[in-house]
C-alpha cells in the first residue's frame, strides 16, 4: 500500500503543475509573429481568433532536455505557446533573471525533435490501404482488380535537413553570447561571440553532429571585427576552416564593406569603399558613387579605383601588405595605367605602371611583436600632418605643422576624453 502511494506521487506532482499552470496562464489576441496585441478575457475567448497567445509561467520539469544543460535555478521560466486555428504551432522559452534581464530565449516548432529515421519513413500503412492508394494511383476503379506493373521503383528521397528551432543565450549585460539552431537530423550549428569591453571583437562558427551518443564539432569559420576611433566598424575578416578544422590550411578573406562572396575574385565592382582610416575619409572632393577593387590570391585589397556617377575616375588607393598586416595606404589622384599588352590580351592587375608622383595622401601603420597595432602616421605630400600612438585602450593623438606639434588629444575607448594645445 505505502508502494502504491509513493508511485501515485509523481503523478499527483506533475498533475498538480500543469492546472496550476493553467490557472496562471495569460491568454492574448496574436498575429501569425506571436504578437501579444490584446489581453482576452479567457481561453475559450483567446481561441476564437486565428491567432492567440498563451503567456504563463513554467517550472523545470517541463523545460525540453536539451535546454536544461543551460538553465540556472536562480532565473524564472518562462513559456509562450502560439496557436493558430486553436492549435498549437509554436513555443518559445524565456529564461531571465529577477531583474528582467533575459539569458536564454528560445523558439521551436515542437517540443522534441524527431529522428531522422522517424521523419524520413511514411506513416504506418495498412495492405488495404496500400492497395487502395495503388489503385487510386494508377486511375484504377475497385472492380478491375489488376494493376499494371512498370517494373520502376522510386528512390528513397533523403529526409531534408531543416532547421526546427533555435536558441539565444545572453550574458547578464545582455550580450549574445552564444547562437544555437537545431535541425531535423539532430545536427546543431554553434556561434560563440567573444567581446572586449562590450565591442564584439570575435564570431567562431561551428556545427556538431550527433550519432547516437556520440558527437563531433566541425569548426567552419571565425569572424574577426576591426573598429574605428569612433567605435563604428571598420571592417571584418573571415577565416574559413579547412576540412577538419585544421586554422593552418585555412582561407582567409577581408571585408572592408565588401560582399564577402567577391573577395575570392582579382578583380570586382562594389558601390561602397573600404576606408581603413578616417584620415581618407575627406580626400575626395566630389561624391564616390563606385569602387572597383583588386585583390590578390589570398583575398587581400591591393587597390581601389574610385569613380563618379558617370564613371570617370576620382581617385585611386593603392594598399601595401607585410603578410596579413596592412602597412601602408597610398592615395593618387592621378589614374594608374597598365603595360601595354599584345591585341586580345589583358593585364592582370599586378602588371601596371608605377605612379612616379608622390602620393597625395599617405598612412603608415606600425604593429608590436603579438600583431597589435600601434601607431598611425598620416602624411600629405610627403609631410607628416598627424601620428597616433596606441596603448590597448587607450591613443594619443598629434597634430602636426611645419614639423611641430600644435595640438594634442587623448582617446579611450573611441572617445575623446582631453585636448590640449601645445607651446612652443
Amino acid at each position: 500500500m505505502a508502494a502504491q502511494k509513493f508511485f501515485f506521487l509523481p503523478l499527483f506532482f506533475l498533475a498538480f503543475v500543469s492546472v496550476s499552470a493553467q490557472e496562471n496562464s495569460r491568454w492574448y489576441r496574436s498575429n501569425k509573429g506571436g504578437m501579444a496585441l490584446e489581453e482576452a478575457s479567457s481561453k475559450i475567448t483567446a481561441l476564437r481568433n486565428e491567432y492567440c497567445l498563451e503567456v504563463r509561467a513554467a517550472v523545470l520539469e517541463e523545460i525540453p532536455q536539451f535546454l536544461r544543460q543551460y538553465y540556472n535555478p536562480e532565473w524564472k521560466i518562462e513559456k509562450r505557446s502560439l496557436y493558430e486555428n486553436r492549435k498549437e504551432s509554436r513555443i518559445q522559452w524565456l529564461f531571465s533573471e529577477e531583474g528582467g534581464v533575459v539569458r536564454l530565449a528560445a523558439v521551436f516548432t515542437r517540443e522534441e525533435p524527431l529522428a531522422a529515421e522517424e521523419e524520413g519513413s511514411p506513416p504506418p500503412e495498412t495492405a488495404e490501404s496500400t492497395e487502395a492508394a495503388a489503385a487510386e494511383e494508377t486511375g484504377e476503379t475497385e472492380g478491375t482488380g489488376e494493376t499494371e506493373e512498370t517494373g520502376e521503383t522510386e528512390e528513397e528521397e533523403k529526409p531534408e535537413k531543416t532547421a526546427w528551432g533555435f536558441a539565444d543565450l545572453y550574458d547578464g549585460k545582455g550580450l549574445l553570447t552564444r547562437e544555437l539552431t537545431f535541425y531535423t537530423d539532430g545536427s546543431e550549428a554553434v556561434t560563440d561571440f567573444f567581446y572586449r569591453q562590450d565591442a564584439l571583437i570575435r564570431a567562431e562558427a561551428a556545427v556538431v553532429e550527433k550519432n547516437g551518443e556520440e558527437e563531433s564539432k566541425k569548426n567552419l569559420y571565425t569572424d574577426h571585427y576591426r573598429y574605428n576611433r569612433s567605435g563604428a566598424v571598420r571592417a571584418m575578416e573571415r577565416l574559413f576552416s579547412a576540412e577538419g578544422g585544421e586554422e593552418a590550411n585555412s582561407y582567409l578573406i577581408r571585408i572592408p564593406l565588401i560582399i564577402p562572396r567577391n573577395a575570392a575574385n582579382s578583380t570586382f565592382v562594389n558601390p561602397a569603399p573600404a576606408f581603413f582610416s578616417d584620415f581618407l575619409e575627406d580626400a575626395f572632393r566630389k561624391p564616390v558613387f563606385r569602387t572597383v577593387f583588386s585583390t590578390d590570391g589570398r583575398g587581400r585589397v591591393l587597390s581601389e579605383t574610385r569613380e563618379d556617377e558617370s564613371g570617370a575616375f576620382l581617385g585611386l588607393l593603392r594598399y601595401q601588405w607585410q603578410g596579413e598586416r596592412l602597412e601602408s595606404i597610398l592615395l593618387f589622384f592621378e589614374e594608374e595605367k597598365k603595360k601595354p599588352v599584345e591585341k586580345g590580351e589583358e593585364a592582370p592587375p599586378s602588371e601596371t605602371v608605377e605612379l612616379a608622383d608622390e602620393p597625395a595622401r599617405r598612412v603608415d601603420y606600425t604593429y608590436d611583436e603579438q600583431g597589435n597595432r600601434i601607431s598611425e602616421k598620416d602624411y600629405v605630400k610627403g609631410i607628416l600632418e598627424r601620428q597616433i600612438s596606441i596603448d590597448g585602450e587607450k591613443e594619443t593623438e598629434e597634430l602636426l605643422m611645419d614639423g611641430k606639434v600644435v595640438l594634442r588629444a587623448y582617446w579611450e575607448k573611441g572617445r575623446k576624453i582631453r585636448e590640449e594645445r601645445v607651446k612652443d
